[in-house]
């Protein structure tokens, strides 16, 4: 646990690998956007992150980024390209995230701000909008 440096100063168990900070949600959406965030205790057992798009191999400093709810980043392309291969009958419990298999849709009360970003990622594109509960 530490404290974020945001003008928020909320107490966090995030931690961001590229800048080595304790990061809290809003800083984590506003500026650390592309970074590898995880727990403190992950990065204490692995100092070591990859910086890279698990579905590309490019690094998530090229390109429009989209953070899910587990935290991790993929390309927005990637991602879209990815979730468009499933069948269409997909239910939407079958989007989940390529790296730990979480679902990639937030719940209709969760109110945060990765959720809220994420959300605003989905609400674009097709596949999404079901699972987000908006009309096709």
């Amino acid at each position: 646990m530490g404290l974020c440096k945001c003008p928020k100063r909320k107490v966090t168990n995030l931690f961001c690998f590229e800048h080595r900070v304790n990061v809290c949600e809003h800083c984590m959406v506003l500026n650390h956007p592309k970074c590898v965030v995880k727990s403190y205790l992950q990065w204490l057992q692995d100092s070591d992150y990859n910086s890279t798009c698990l579905l590309c191999n490019k690094d998530l400093s090229e390109g429009d980024v989209v953070r899910l709810l587990c935290y991790d980043v993929f390309h927005w392309e990637c991602l879209d390209k990815y979730a468009e291969q499933m069948p269409p009958n997909t239910a939407p419990a079958g989007y989940s995230c390529p790296s730990c298999n979480t679902c990639i849709f937030p719940q209709e009360n969760m109110v945060a701000p990765v959720a809220e970003k994420l959300r605003e990622h989905l609400k674009a594109v097709t596949w999404a909008r079901g699972g987000l509960g908006l009309p096709v």
